[in-house]
C-alpha cells in the first residue's frame, strides 16, 4: 500500500468512526428524551444509501474527468475558425 493510500484509508476511518460515533450519540439522546426519530428506519437508510452513492459516482466521474484531461501525449484540440 502506498504511503498515499494509506493516508486516504486512514481519513476515510476517522470520518466514518467520528460519523458513527455522532450517530450513537444522537441515537442515544433521542431515547433517553423518549423522542421518535425523524424519519422511519428504512426512509432514513434509503436516503443514507442514495447520499453515499451520489457521492461514489461525483468522485468516480471527477477522477475519469481528470485522467481524461491529463493523458500524456494528448495534444489539446485546436480550434479553426470558420470566416464570417
Amino acid at each position: 500500500m502506498t504511503a498515499g493510500r494509506r493516508t486516504r484509508a486512514a481519513a476515510f476511518a476517522r470520518a466514518a468512526g467520528i460519523s458513527f460515533t455522532v450517530g450513537l450519540v444522537m441515537g442515544s439522546v433521542y431515547w433517553c428524551l423518549d423522542v421518535p426519530a425523524p424519519a422511519p428506519t428504512l426512509l432514513g437508510l434509503t436516503g443514507l444509501l442514495g447520499i453515499g452513492l451520489g457521492e461514489r459516482a461525483a468522485t468516480a466521474t471527477r477522477t475519469r474527468l481528470r485522467r481524461h484531461r491529463m493523458q500524456p501525449g494528448r495534444r489539446p484540440r485546436a480550434v479553426e475558425h470558420q470566416p464570417s
